[in-house]
C-alpha cells in the first residue's frame, strides 16, 4: 500500500503531472481522437479533406515538439500520434474513395485542399424559388 501511495505522490508532484498543463492539454486533446474514430463509420463523401489535413499536420508538429521541449511530454507524443493516425486515416479513405470514382490524383489533391468543387451541378446549395409575390428569389 505504501508503494501506491509513494507512487501517487511521485506522479502528482512530477513536471507532467496533474498540477501542470502538460497533464491537462494533451489529456483533453483525446477528444479529437475519439472524434476522429467515431468518423470512422461516417460516409466518406461527409469527410472534411481539409481539416482532415490540418489534424495531421498540427498533430505531427506537436509530436515532433513533445520530444524538444524540457520536460519531454511523452503523454502529448502519444496523443499525437494518435491524432495523426486518425487523420491519415480519413485521408486515405477520401483518397480511396476519389480514385475509385474516377478522379486523377491531382483532382484528388484539389479536393481534399479545397473541398468539393461549387461548379458541380449535384452539389449547388443555391436554388430557385417563386416566393408569394410572383417573382424569383435565391434560397
Amino acid at each position: 500500500m505504501a508503494t501506491i501511495g509513494i507512487a501517487f505522490r511521485r506522479f502528482w508532484q512530477s513536471e507532467t503531472g496533474p498540477r501542470t498543463v502538460h497533464f491537462w492539454a494533451p489529456t483533453l486533446k483525446w477528444g479529437l481522437v475519439i472524434a476522429g474514430i467515431s468518423d470512422m463509420k461516417r460516409p466518406v463523401e461527409k469527410l472534411s479533406g481539409a481539416q482532415n489535413l490540418s489534424l495531421l499536420a498540427t498533430a505531427s508538429i506537436w509530436m515532433r515538439w513533445s520530444f524538444v521541449i524540457l520536460p519531454k511530454n511523452y503523454l502529448l507524443a502519444t496523443i499525437n500520434c494518435f491524432l495523426a493516425s486518425t487523420a491519415g486515416y480519413q485521408i486515405f479513405r477520401i483518397t480511396d474513395y476519389r480514385l475509385r470514382s474516377g478522379d486523377s490524383m491531382s483532382q484528388v489533391f484539389k479536393y481534399i485542399i479545397s473541398g468539393p468543387d461549387s461548379t458541380d451541378s449535384s452539389k449547388k446549395l443555391i436554388t430557385t424559388t417563386t416566393s408569394t409575390n410572383g417573382k424569383e428569389a435565391l434560397a
